[in-house]
């Protein structure tokens, strides 16, 4: 009886669950102790499902947070995502030669124009972001730096007219009656279709309040040598009296030809005197000058225009057949009078080439006997100055050269061929293009600063030679 009285006063414990008050040895016992093991099987159980939700949680949060931090940690580029998007320019409006820097103080605005192929329009939105010097996302929130809503719709575009290929243009002005900039410093604007959470496209611009005036000068003779491969940038920056400690709140980029894979970043001046700070004789403004750009037009299917071979009709569309090109290297050096690697859109018949310049097939084609060992690219705002599979030439062993294929608006183009080791090291014109000190080179000094107390990188002077 003590026994039988035990073992009920120990079920008991478990509550009402079993009912268990007049538990007897004659198979009850038996069934009861089933019961307990398939409780202690369902509570260890959701124990353990507890424990995987939590470590589920965990892993999402930790995503999530990388994420974040590869997002901030991101430079932005002027670039498309999708096949579908060509011709991404951004300028300032009215001024297609200039670089995508605007004044915050002047009224003016900057474009950013580019074609989506097919018949029907689509339903794309735009939002703004504040970057940093480095061109990563900035720590500020939209309403220290917008006034006006995101994800406002882009409502100015237009559909081709008189064209073999299909496409519609869309303009976007920044700011304008639905959005305006607070503050200077860079921005990117990120492109979304409708119901995508990732971007068509990147546009990236800077807004500059004029604190700091810039001298700069280019020379030849340089650390590296006197009038032969290599170009040095001299500059000097009177940045007045809102920086306190120009070493450390001062930041400066040197830019040539807009190209971002051999820019001078975040160089260190050479003296202080008065206000001003000078940058020169440093190693880190040295650049390899480089040779004038290549160049074709086409600007109608009529006759072969600039640097053209021919003109083909494969139905339905037109290609246009460059002439062979040639390693510079080993030449001397040739005036040639360019843009610097920008494009003209152009057709000689349109009254809006936005909208009535066509689409052709380009054709390139580099001789050379043997592959190099390293990649090779063309470098031009006709594939927004970035290295990658969209610029990367193949090299053909049945034509015993490079060739490349690309699908091109009509207009006039400039271009060179640069070769490069690595993602992470600048292209070289060194092999093909060759590096003359004569070359007529376009230098781009930015200065930001970051005051102490503030939170974002302010860009108070730009200068070009």
């Amino acid at each position: 009886m003590q026994i039988q009285q035990m073992n009920a006063t120990y079920f008991n414990r478990f509550g009402n669950l079993y009912e268990l008050s007049s538990i007897n040895f004659t198979g009850h016992f038996y069934r009861s102790v089933r019961n307990i093991e398939n409780f202690t099987y369902i509570c260890n159980m959701k124990r353990k499902m507890k424990i995987m939700i939590k470590l589920k949680i965990m892993k999402i949060i930790f995503l999530l947070f990388l994420s974040f931090s590869s997002l901030s940690a991101q430079s932005f580029r002027t670039e498309s995502f999708s096949d579908r998007i060509k011709t991404l320019r951004v300028f300032v409006a009215d001024d297609w030669q200039s670089a995508p820097v605007i004044d915050l103080y002047k009224g003016n605005a900057i474009e950013v124009n580019f074609d989506a192929l097919g018949a029907s329009p689509g339903y794309y939105t735009c939002r703004i972001r504040h970057c940093n010097a480095d061109w990563t996302l900035s720590q500020l929130i939209e309403s220290e730096y917008l006034d006006g809503l995101q994800d406002n719709l882009i409502e100015d575009y237009a559909n081709s007219f008189n064209t073999k290929m299909d496409y519609v243009n869309y303009k976007l002005l920044i700011p304008n009656e639905k959005v305006n900039l607070k503050i200077s410093g860079n921005y990117v604007v990120q492109v979304f279709s409708e119901n995508e959470d990732s971007p068509l496209l990147n546009a990236c611009f800077s807004v500059v309040e004029p604190q700091a005036a810039i001298q700069m000068q280019i020379s030849t003779i340089t650390d590296k040598g006197s009038n032969n491969k290599y170009q040095a940038v001299n500059f000097e920056v009177n940045y007045g009296n809102e920086v306190k400690s120009p070493v450390q709140e001062l930041k400066v980029y040197v830019l040539q030809n807009n190209r971002y894979d051999n820019k001078a970043s975040l160089i260190k001046p050479l003296n202080l005197q008065n206000n001003k700070v000078f940058y020169d004789h440093n190693p880190a403004l040295i650049f390899a000058a480089g040779n004038e750009y290549r160049n074709f037009e086409m600007t109608t299917t009529q006759y072969a225009g600039l640097n053209v071979d021919a003109i083909e009709y494969h139905s339905p569309y037109y290609h246009s057949i460059l002439r062979p090109d040639y390693i510079r290297s080993d030449r001397s050096y040739s005036f040639n009078d360019d843009i610097n690697g920008k494009i003209f859109i152009r057709n000689n018949d349109a009254s809006d080439s936005d909208i009535e310049a066509d689409y052709q097939f380009v054709h390139f084609y580099l001789p050379c006997e043997k592959q190099f060992l390293e990649n090779v690219y063309i470098l031009s705002e006709a594939f927004n100055n970035i290295l990658d599979f969209r610029s990367q030439m193949d090299y053909s062993i049945k034509d015993k050269g490079y060739v490349k294929s690309v699908l091109l608006k009509e207009g006039y183009y400039n271009y060179l061929y640069v070769t490069r080791k690595s993602a992470s090291d600048p292209a070289s014109t060194a092999l093909i293009e060759g590096d003359y000190y004569q070359t007529e080179n376009k230098y781009r000094v930015m200065v930001y600063a970051r005051p102490m107390g503030t939170r974002y990188d302010k860009l108070i002077g730009i200068a070009e030679n």
